[in-house]
Order: C-alpha cells, then sequence, then structure tokens
C-alpha cells in the first residue's frame, strides 16, 4: 500500500505534464510576417542594371524605410496593413517614395509591390514547403521554398535568433539566370533579399538586374 502511494505524484505528474503538452499551441510560423502600426525596418539596398543590346548600365546605393502606416480591412474582409516605403533626399531627410500594402491569413502572407500582388510566406512554415510566388498575378510562375527554418543568421551589422530562407527551386541555367532570395526574421519580418535576373546570349547581358538589400535598422 505503501509502495502505491508512493507512485501517486509521479503518475500525477506525468499525468498533468502530459495534459500541458497536448494543450500547447502549435507554432505555424506567423510570427515571421508580424505587423504592427508604427513598426519601421531600415535597408540598406544596393542595385545594378545592365543591357548590352541597347548600351545601358548603372548602379545605385541608398538607403530605404518601410514603415507600417495603418491597418483597415481589405475587399475581402481580411485584416490588411498600408506600409509607406521612403528614401532619403539630396538633404539627408526621409521622402516619401511609394505605398505597398500586405495582408496574411492562416495559410499565407501577401504584400502588394506597386500594384504586383505577391505571396511572400506559406503557413505553416516548413523546410520544403513550396509554393508559386506569383499564384496572385500575371508574372512567370516562379517557385519556391522554405529552407533553414527556425536558423540563426546574422547580416547589415543585425543578429537573429529565428529566421528562414525563401529561396527559388529552379536553378540557373548558362542562358536564363531568375535567383530569389529573401530571408524573414521572427519577430521582426523580411531582414534580406536577394534578386536577380539575367539572360546571356552570344555573351551580351540583356535586361540583368540585381536588387541586394539588408536590414540595418529596425523597431517600433
Amino acid at each position: 500500500m505503501r509502495k502505491t502511494l508512493a507512485l501517486l505524484p509521479v503518475a500525477a505528474a506525468l499525468f498533468f505534464g502530459g495534459c500541458k503538452k497536448e494543450s500547447d499551441p502549435v507554432d505555424l510560423g506567423y510570427g515571421y510576417f508580424p505587423r504592427k502600426v508604427g513598426a519601421w525596418i531600415e535597408y540598406q539596398v544596393d542595385s545594378s542594371w545592365r543591357d548590352d543590346e541597347v548600351g545601358v548600365s548603372g548602379s545605385v546605393s541608398y538607403r530605404l524605410l518601410e514603415k507600417v502606416v495603418e491597418q483597415y480591412a481589405d475587399p475581402e474582409g481580411r485584416t490588411a496593413w498600408r506600409i509607406h516605403r521612403f528614401v532619403k533626399d539630396v538633404e539627408d531627410q526621409w521622402v516619401i517614395r511609394d505605398v505597398w500594402t500586405s495582408t496574411a491569413d492562416e495559410v499565407a502572407a501577401e504584400v502588394t509591390e506597386e500594384n504586383l500582388r505577391v505571396q511572400k510566406l506559406s503557413f505553416p512554415v516548413r523546410n520544403g514547403r513550396r509554393w508559386d510566388l506569383n499564384v496572385y498575378n500575371t508574372q512567370e510562375e516562379l517557385e519556391v521554398a522554405f529552407r533553414e527554418a527556425d536558423q540563426p543568421w546574422s547580416g547589415g551589422g543585425l543578429a537573429y535568433e529565428r529566421t528562414v530562407l525563401v529561396k527559388n527551386t529552379v536553378p540557373a541555367n548558362i542562358i536564363e539566370t531568375r535567383n530569389h532570395e529573401e530571408r524573414w526574421a521572427h519577430g521582426v519580418g523580411m531582414v534580406s533579399r536577394y534578386w536577380e535576373v539575367k539572360n546571356v546570349q552570344g555573351g551580351n547581358c540583356n535586361g540583368c538586374r540585381r536588387l541586394d538589400m539588408v536590414a540595418v535598422a529596425y523597431g517600433q
């Protein structure tokens, strides 16, 4: 009898411990797409372009600030956010350049970039999960997938405990390159982006463009 009584606390602990585990919510990765009015991220942006056919090339580097300025309901009744994007003028003052919008539900996170609706993330966030980045627009299909989910990463002088990489799944060939990489940090949002398009024929690079941006500061 004494032995049975001694085992009761252990059995109770296992029972209640098991109940707590079952009630723990499953992390679907929604924290990778945080949206809160007043939140902002500043990026260092480096962009270049080259078109040998028309003899045009160039590059530019600048700072870009994205700030969530408003929450509202979109035409489908979903919660959406308006994002103002700023660049610095010749007097080193932030001036608004364009306005984007974003929305998210239980299965996807979207951003409308200059009237181009793009599916940025797919939930749940899991390594190998794939989707078409351009499923909501008329652009050519671009399949991407999650890589390095929930891994630490550092860049732009900042470090993050949990990040995930969104990367295109179709490799480049000797003529055409379409590279797309975005790094998202849990509780912050997108912290880096690399985008490259190349079309090389006869040694000429036609319509070649590259965009490299990394977060250097963020806050509320």
